[in-house]
């Protein structure tokens, strides 16, 4: 009887806890929706996979598998198309097994030109993979960025260029953000954070302030 009473209980969390899950879902997919109409934005709840195919060649969508888009807020100003959305993907197997959530911002224009590279804050795991020999541009002139993220790209001596003082102090003030950009795109998001829709303005002006800086580098 007490095994009983244990699986009851135990079926009756799983399924208020996915209840809670999918009612979450709702609510932030509508927040999502008010914000975009409120920004003059158009909302596809379920994300465009030729936008994502576009996107493939950039290492933030090679990661995993059943990588999936969703809730996508999109405009074109004219001068920058915008794409902000929901990205998850699946990593490891068994009990290993794990989903991760995150908000991208993308800006797209031609006026953006610069190498491609990657960045991201640095943690245990790639001082080890650095020490190993796994690519991880620092600048013996900048140790504070050098211990805070991990920079990587095909071109080694143009990202050093490209990392004058200036971007180097941009990115040190910002040590939580990861950047992945190549001439005409960017993209700028948090590992493994959705933001809340209140957010959403915000981050964009964050992504444009990156932006901004890129374009304006000299």
């Amino acid at each position: 009887m007490l095994e009983i009473v244990l699986v009851l209980a135990i079926v009756c969390l799983i399924g208020g806890g996915l209840t809670f899950s999918i009612i979450y879902e709702k609510k932030r997919k509508q927040k999502l929706k008010e914000v975009a109409e409120e920004m003059g934005l158009s909302f596809s709840p379920d994300g465009d996979p030729h936008l994502l195919t576009r996107f493939s060649d950039f290492k933030l969508f090679n990661v995993g598998r059943n990588r999936q888009m969703k809730n996508l807020i999109q405009g074109d100003s004219g001068e920058v198309k915008i794409a902000i959305f929901e990205y998850k993907y699946t990593t490891g197997s068994g009990k290993s097994t794990k989903t991760r959530h995150q908000s991208v911002v993308s800006l797209h224009s031609i006026d953006l030109v610069c190498p491609d590279f990657t960045i991201r804050p640095e943690n245990f795991l790639d001082r080890i993979g650095s020490a190993l020999g796994f690519q991880d541009i620092d600048f013996d002139d900048h140790p504070e960025f050098s211990s805070k993220f991990v920079l990587q790209g095909s071109s080694e001596p143009q990202i050093r260029e490209y990392f004058n003082q200036e971007t180097l102090d941009f990115f040190t003030a910002r040590p939580d953000i990861c950047v992945e950009a190549q001439s005409g795109t960017l993209f700028y998001y948090r590992v493994n954070k959705r933001i809340n829709p209140k957010q959403v303005k915000d981050n964009l002006g964050e992504a444009y302030e990156i932006f901004g800086m890129m374009v304006d580098h000299e």
